[in-house]
């Protein structure tokens, strides 16, 4: 009975793992015709950029996040949070690692490490960004070597943040061997002029 009862709970998580993939794979197929939309609001006059956003808003959900870091840049939490979870709700998985970010510095919300860890963990294969944030938790726990699949991940999807930490890992020796090949590596990729992930999709 109780092996049966096992059994059942695996198969259980799977589906639930494979439904996530699936929806994942689904909002690929959407999400960068609704990134190029928004971008077509990008402005120096910001109000006019926001104001933009505002008039898509309900149909684009990128806008949606722009709108709520905007919100959450004025203290204004509660908004950013309900913009992040609009986003959430239309499929947009980059919204979680902003709404990680409000648990993780109790903004708006009681702050809550396993809700952000959750948040990560759910996007960490489909979001460079989650998996950079995430990489932090890892590498506090010494789980060096998942930390690093993870750095690597956004690293190699333009994250800057995650190539500068790359090449501070590989040449201090703190977590790993020192590896100056690599370490000269990454230190380049940060500095080369190539877009910022993050300046990508949360155009900031």
């Amino acid at each position: 009975m109780f092996k049966q009862i096992t059994y059942l709970a695996k198969f259980s998580l799977l589906l639930f793992l494979l439904n996530g993939c699936s929806n994942h794979n689904e909002a690929m197929k959407v999400l960068p015709n609704e990134l190029s939309i928004a971008d077509d609001c990008r402005n120096p006059n910001k109000q006019f950029e926001m104001d933009c956003y505002d008039l898509i808003s309900y149909k684009n959900s990128f806008a949606q996040l722009r709108l709520g870091l905007y919100a959450q840049y004025k203290g204004n939490f509660q908004e950013a949070l309900q913009r992040y979870n609009v986003a959430k709700e239309k499929g947009n998985f980059y919204a979680n690692s902003l709404i990680a970010d409000l648990y993780n510095n109790g903004f708006g919300v009681n702050k809550d490490e396993d809700k952000m860890i959750d948040l990560l963990e759910d996007v960490k294969n489909v979001d460079p960004v989650a998996a950079f944030k995430l990489s932090f938790y890892y590498l506090s726990k010494d789980k060096v070597k998942d930390a690093l699949e993870l750095l690597t991940y956004a690293a190699e999807n333009g994250v800057k943040d995650a190539q500068n930490q790359l090449a501070i890992l590989y040449s201090n020796g703190q977590y790993i061997e020192p590896d100056l090949e690599k370490s000269s590596y990454w230190n380049t990729q940060h500095e080369e002029g190539t877009e910022n992930f993050i300046n990508k999709i949360y155009g900031i």
